[in-house]
């Protein structure tokens, strides 16, 4: 536990730098190349302290020759206890304590943990597995350059990096010690041979990083011996960043271009006014100097506070705005360790580490950060609050599901304004009325506090009322009738409707699988969003957007009407009622099963996640704990895209907030759905002696990932053994050869369509399929990620990826070969189709409208709506915000460009 504390206060800091900067050199350049580019920062970001050490380590041995000849007197002179007196007295005449010698090895000892950092994140980088670099085949494993033998069975390599890295860490030490002490130059080779042990067996990667370190520690002892470095420094600083700028428009990517242009202006405008900046400290703000511990409050004070904002007050926000998602999550039942953590990692960031640069600079640089960070605290508040901007509803990683984009130019400028006004003001009352300055602090402070505990307050209550079953066996939850009518309703998720027609006509057995079905291509969704797209397949047509827009009720209680609709009707006609995994359940906020108080002996259920470790086990898949890892990183992510000023917000959420690829992230997600869909048949019995409605989600099409083409299951059959393939094992090559092999999203729709078809043989054999409708609705479609899946409409280029929705009907006793039907569809029609013939004309027990709506009224309601997602707390809202230019229409066939037209609300 103490360990761990540690870890992430000193470690995890130095980790996530390390993992921004591999990312963004990744992306540039070779790994191999990254992981020298990688050494080069850590070097530069190290140089100030390196130059504190220097000017420690010059100190420690002008002291020791000054004291030399003194001490050899008294050794001389005197024995035992005398000589132990003799000399402590000496040392306190001169001002000086024995533990003054650690300073000569702070150059070594500021190394380790950029080492632990270094060596936690390469060791176990996943990417770099099997990646051969120069003369290395494998930068994921040792070098292996001879083979020596076996000795007890084990197998002897000689690695030379290692040994490669340890010469030149001598050499460079030999050259850095020349005419320094005996004890200094031993020092060095002992760090040497310590390196060379710890390292002889770890990947290549580690060693190459580590070897490039001691190199340009060597660069940088011969640099600092040139004429004026600093001036060299400079001009070489400049011309790698606009050498930078160029790369960066040759991307043609505006994130890039815009970080590259800012950093190139920040490095050349610094050092021609650093004179005029330490004359300007100098000359003002002299109360700083006169009072230090006043400035030392200001630092500490305000250094904790942004600690606290970005690792306790903002999590907690995000956590009130749905407690469930961070409940029993991998082995953590409280959500407050994601609080905890969090703040222990922002505590190293923002207060750890600032301190420690603090404490070991001069009097004027501490004056600098006393006047900087609670201009940064203020300003993080009111970026935080007033300009982070709406960019949608955060996945359950924290990342955002849709792109992050520049904010206006106006609200830009209007940021920057108000940055510089803070900046100046606080300035001002630092200067002037420095209590003052205090008081605006411990305000900010005290009312992130408040916050806080109110948003923990209201987390604690929704844990403690949830209720949660660790699952390690299985149980039926899905209960169908053999003698009665039962009505089956699957949401699947993200569900891209050209993509199940694609599979259908590439595959003859699996149309064969789907016997009596119908399929209805040319069917559309009322949003490219889950929150916009399923009212509208729970409820119907009253629940689409635009016409929930024209209630007065809150957005909650509205979806919560439309989740209830289907299984009101259902359960008033005598059904048997269960909804497993709906979407937004009460928006969030707990208990959300209360929604279901007034439908007697409704059976809700949660199969997501629930079943994963029974089906580990079953299929002997190692488990991971992805999602808790990756709460805890994103946090400080989520935290620090929040309080930058809102240009940078694209840059900060960049490549999933800077995150090293990962299949078993990929994995961990599909799994949580895949594995419901997979155990269906042991999650459902035909015991029930009442006709049974079952309304349940799944999320496999929306965690789409590669899988093996053979089955589309993530699966490898050989020679009658099974054996799970991760995505990464799945090399484009194994990727099949359909049209859209490179897609995930097809093979996601591949992998729920023979699913499906399994569970539906189970049906047919326990004598359940011909008195079953089947429904399968997926809420919207989702972008192309193939390359191969493209838009028809230039015009509309939402269209025909996101905005279909799959529609799969099979009616009681319905049998014969997969139809297509053509005809104008939306996913609204689910509640009349699932109703029909057994509630007649049946109506929405919320509106009283009758559910079913002619083709000639349908073009009516079909109003779609593409607007930015909004996150959870819009739970209390009356409307969704929809602009008029985001709202469309469309009739009749949706891949015809001219059925198609902007709608300007009435």
């Amino acid at each position: 536990m103490v360990s761990t504390f540690f870890y992430n206060l000193i470690i995890t800091p130095i980790y996530n730098i390390l993992e921004f900067f591999y990312v963004f050199f990744s992306a540039v350049t070779s790994k191999g190349l990254s992981v020298i580019a990688l050494s080069f920062v850590v070097t530069l970001f190290c140089l100030p302290l390196y130059m504190i050490a220097e000017k420690w380590q010059k100190q420690e041995r002008d002291t020791q020759e000054k004291l030399k000849s003194g001490i050899k007197r008294i050794k001389k002179a005197f024995k035992g206890d005398e000589q132990y007196m003799i000399l402590n007295t000496f040392y306190r005449e001169n001002h000086y304590s024995p533990i003054y010698a650690l300073r000569s090895s702070f150059s070594l000892l500021i190394q380790i943990p950029f080492f632990i950092a270094a060596y936690s994140f390469l060791s176990n980088l996943e990417e770099l597995q099997g990646y051969s670099f120069l003369f290395i085949k494998d930068f994921g494993s040792p070098d292996h350059f001879a083979f020596i033998g076996e000795w007890g069975g084990v197998k002897l390599w000689f690695n030379i990096l290692p040994v490669l890295m340890t010469l030149i860490n001598l050499v460079s030490g030999l050259i850095y010690s020349k005419g320094h002490a005996l004890s200094e130059k031993i020092q060095i080779l002992v760090f040497a041979l310590v390196f060379l042990v710890i390292l002889y067996d770890s990947p290549s990667a580690l060693v190459v990083y580590w070897t490039m370190n001691n190199i340009l520690s060597l660069v940088k002892n011969i640099f600092f011996k040139l004429k004026n470095p600093g001036k060299i420094f400079h001009i070489l600083c400049c011309s790698v960043l606009f050498l930078g700028i160029i790369w960066a428009f040759s991307t043609g990517k505006k994130i890039y271009i815009i970080g590259m242009i800012i950093l190139f202006a920040l490095v050349v405008c610094y050092f021609p006014v650093k004179n005029k900046i330490v004359s300007f400290l100098d000359s003002h703000f002299l109360i700083l100097d006169e009072m230090s511990k006043k400035r030392d409050f200001l630092f500490l004070f305000s250094a904790f506070s942004l600690a606290f904002l970005t690792g306790f007050v903002i999590p907690s926000f995000v956590m009130e705005s749905s407690p469930s998602n961070f409940c029993y999550i991998d082995s953590y039942k409280s959500p407050f360790v994601f609080l905890l953590v969090p703040f222990i990692q922002a505590l190293g960031l923002y207060f750890f580490w600032p301190f420690a640069i603090y404490k070991l600079f001069s009097k004027r640089f501490k004056k600098a950060l006393s006047l900087i960070f609670p201009a940064i605290f203020i300003c993080s508040v009111v970026n935080c609050f007033f300009f982070s901007s709406n960019y949608g509803s955060l996945n359950d990683d924290l990342t955002f599901m849709h792109e992050v984009v520049f904010p206006s130019l106006f609200l830009i400028c209007l940021n920057i304004f108000v940055i510089v006004l803070i900046f100046a003001l606080i300035f001002f009352l630092i200067a002037k009325k420095i209590k003052i300055a205090s008081s605006v602090l411990s305000i900010f402070f005290i009312s992130c506090l408040a916050l806080s505990v109110k948003n923990v307050i209201f987390v604690g209550k929704t844990y403690k009322n949830m209720s949660h079953t660790e699952k390690n066996k299985i149980e039926s939850i899905y209960h169908f009738s053999k003698s009665e009518q039962n009505v089956l309703v699957i949401m699947q998720d993200a569900c891209v409707s050209p993509l199940v027609f694609s599979a259908f006509e590439e595959s003859e057995d699996l149309k064969s699988l789907y016997d009596g079905f119908t399929f209805y291509p040319n069917t559309v969704s009322m949003s490219h969003y889950t929150q916009l797209g399923v009212p509208g397949v729970f409820g119907g047509y009253d629940f689409t957007p635009y016409e929930m827009n024209k209630r007065n009720q809150t957005i909650q209680q509205k979806h919560n009407e439309a989740i209830l609709t289907m299984p009101t009707l259902f359960s008033e006609a005598g059904f048997s009622v269960t909804v497993s995994d709906l979407p937004y359940e009460n928006y969030g906020e707990e208990p959300v099963e209360e929604i279901y108080k007034d439908i007697p002996d409704v059976n809700r259920q949660i199969a997501k996640r629930v079943y994963n470790d029974v089906w580990y086990k079953m299929n002997e898949i190692e488990p991971y704990p992805v999602l808790s890892e990756l709460l805890k990183r994103n946090f400080i992510y989520l935290s620090l895209f929040k309080i930058v000023p809102n240009i940078f917000h694209p840059i900060v959420f960049h490549r999933n907030y800077w995150r090293k690829e990962s299949s078993k992230i990929d994995d961990k997600f599909f799994n949580d759905s895949y594995s419901q869909l997979d155990l269906m048949k042991m999650l459902s019995d035909t015991d029930s002696s009442k006709p049974s409605f079952i309304l349940l989600d799944n999320e496999t099409t929306h965690e789409a990932r590669y899988l093996n083409p053979q089955d589309y299951s993530p699966f490898l059959y050989d020679n009658g053994k099974k054996r799970y393939l991760s995505s990464d094992e799945i090399l484009p090559s194994m990727h099949g050869s359909s049209l859209y092999k490179d897609s995930k999203s097809f093979h996601a729709a591949n992998a729920i369509l023979r699913r499906w078809s399994d569970f539906f043989q189970y049906l047919k054999e326990e004598g359940c399929y011909d008195n079953t409708r089947i429904i399968i609705v997926s809420d919207h479609g989702q972008g192309d990620n193939s390359g191969q899946f493209k838009n028809d409409f230039e015009q509309f280029p939402f269209m025909k990826e996101s905005v279909t929705a799959t529609l799969l009907v099979k009616d009681f006793n319905s049998h014969g070969n997969l139809k297509y039907d053509y005809n104008f569809m939306t996913n609204a029609d689910t509640p009349s189709l699932a109703v029909k013939d057994i509630i007649k004309n049946a109506k929405n027990p919320f509106t009283g409208n009758l559910l079913e709506v002619s083709d000639s009224e349908k073009a009516g309601f079909v109003k779609i709506a593409v607007a930015p997602l909004e996150n959870l707390r819009i739970r209390n809202n009356t409307k969704y915000k929809v602009n008029d230019s985001q709202w469309y229409t469309v009739k009749e066939n949706i891949f015809n460009e001219e059925n198609w037209a902007h709608y300007t609300q009435e």
